[in-house]
């Protein structure tokens, strides 16, 4: 009994040191630096320092607590987050396999046999030829990761998980811009609606007074059907923003989570289209395309294969491991919990490929060829990044540009109106001049309105470029492997 119980702790003392690694063949992963680099930095006109905070909730700066619901509420809510949400738990559960090869696996086995012998077999006992045989008992294996096969195979685990977790980042991201998008659209279409209508009454007017003017004998038919398609032609813009109404009230109900029509009665009170103020963008932080969620996943995803070279790397060295096993085997129910019917079992396993045909070479070079492309495509994604950011920041400039000299046009035209009319009364002009101004007025407010929409659906597209919609976490390498548990 003795010797048994020195020989288990022996065997538990040899597991013990399994865990340990002593090599980590493969490269070392290093971040790449291009996303810091002065190239990337002066392609943005980068600022040493600004808000993150401010980018982390950007729709705030809108100052609409309603539109702050929304996306409150989709972040919350929306089915596409909560897919993204259970990835992250699939690769947490992955990367609990991958911490387990650091622990032994232990096995129970029992069972029992009721034997008979052939009386023909050439083996034919002399005896009993019927017998029991009971076996139950405890085997277990630990590899040792001496070459760091194991580890490397956790560090890509661990890097898949943070690609994963970056990934529902991104998520957010576009969430937040699709709510706030979605947002502005309704709200510019509610004023193009209102626009509409007023230049309605507008035309009504005046096809009433040309009208009046026909009845008394000042004027002929033409005038009259003139204002007529005029009129018309306004009204029926009106059921297609009503359309565009109902199909933005309806694409914010499922990025919220609601059943489409639910959110009608909310958003039905007439309101401004969203402004935030252009001080905002007096800077652009020059960390933010290195933690774009998109650049991360790409970054994370190079890191993984990285780690995945070392992997196929540690199958050149041979792989040891310790086996054991102790139970009890006997012939007889009544003896089988005796100390005689015990039998054990143990060493080490020293396991190594010397040919395989060149398998391990070429499984190295080509997890190196899928290193260097995901290299290549965090290098893409990073400038893919920077033409975001520098396209939507142009585009919002011009945009504001645009808009201003739309708004002095409709005012010119307001006046032309009201000049034209006037004219028109006291018969001083046709009716063409009446009829051109009116067309021109309902034309540039369509226009004005619109590309006050614009530039707020700019800004939301230079706030999705910039990662806006999560808090960025600053780290210089990822994250050590935490240790494995034993559940």
């Amino acid at each position: 009994m003795k010797k048994t119980i020195l020989l288990s702790a022996g065997l538990i003392g040899l597991f013990a040191l399994s865990g340990c690694t002593l090599f980590r063949v493969g490269p070392d992963y290093t971040e790449s630096t291009f996303a810091r680099s002065e190239a990337v930095t002066n392609a943005l006109h980068a600022a040493e320092v600004t808000n993150t905070l401010a980018i982390a909730t950007w729709w705030d700066t809108f100052n609409d607590p309603q539109l702050t619901a929304l996306v409150k509420q989709a972040l919350s809510t929306n089915r596409e987050l909560r897919i993204a949400e259970a990835k992250i738990r699939q690769a947490r559960a992955q990367l609990g396999i991958a911490a387990a090869r650091f622990l032994p696996g232990l096995n129970f086995a029992g069972e029992y046999q009721r034997q008979g012998v052939s009386q023909n077999s050439m083996n034919f006992p002399m005896g009993n030829l019927d017998q029991n045989y009971y076996n139950a008992g405890f085997d277990a294996t630990w590899e040792l990761d001496i070459f760091g096969g194991n580890w490397r195979q956790l560090e890509a685990s661990m890097a898949s998980l943070q690609a994963i977790a970056a990934m529902r980042e991104a998520v957010k991201v576009t969430l937040a811009a699709e709510v706030v998008t979605g947002y502005i659209s309704y709200r510019t279409a509610q004023q193009r609606l209102l626009v509409a209508q007023n230049n309605v009454a507008i035309q009504s007017n005046t096809y009433a007074l040309v009208a009046s003017r026909a009845q008394s004998g000042l004027e002929n038919q033409l005038p009259i059907q003139q204002s007529i398609y005029n009129l018309e032609k306004t009204r029926a813009d009106i059921p297609a923003i009503e359309s565009a109404l109902e199909s933005s009230a309806n694409a914010l109900a499922i990025l919220t989570g609601e059943m489409p029509g639910t959110l009608h009665e909310q958003l039905a009170a007439p309101k401004g289209i969203p402004e935030a103020p252009a001080w905002l963008l007096e800077g652009i932080p020059a960390e933010v395309i290195r933690f774009r969620p998109d650049v991360r996943v790409a970054e994370r995803q190079a890191a993984a294969a990285m780690a995945e070279i070392g992997m196929a790397r540690a199958d050149y060295y041979p792989k040891f491991a310790l086996n054991g096993a102790i139970g009890l085997q006997s012939l007889k129910a009544p003896n089988f919990f005796e100390y005689d019917s015990m039998a054990y079992g143990f060493g080490p396993k020293v396991s190594w490929a010397i040919f395989r045909g060149g398998s391990i070479r070429n499984n190295v070079r080509a997890k190196t060829a899928a290193q260097e492309q995901a290299l290549l495509a965090y290098e893409q994604a990073v400038l893919a990044a920077a033409k975001d950011i520098r396209d939507a920041l142009v585009a919002y400039n011009k945009e504001m540009e645009r808009e201003a000299s739309l708004k002095k046009a409709v005012d010119a035209a307001k006046k032309a109106v009201t000049i034209s009319e006037d004219l028109y009364k006291n018969g001083l002009t046709d009716f063409n001049n009446v009829l051109d101004a009116q067309r021109s007025l309902s034309a540039l407010e369509e226009g004005e309105i619109a590309s006050k929409g614009n530039i707020s659906a700019q800004l939301v597209r230079l706030y999705k470029a910039l990662g806006g919609g999560w808090q960025p976490v600053p780290a210089e390498a990822a994250p050590a492997p935490a240790a494995p548990d034993n559940k």
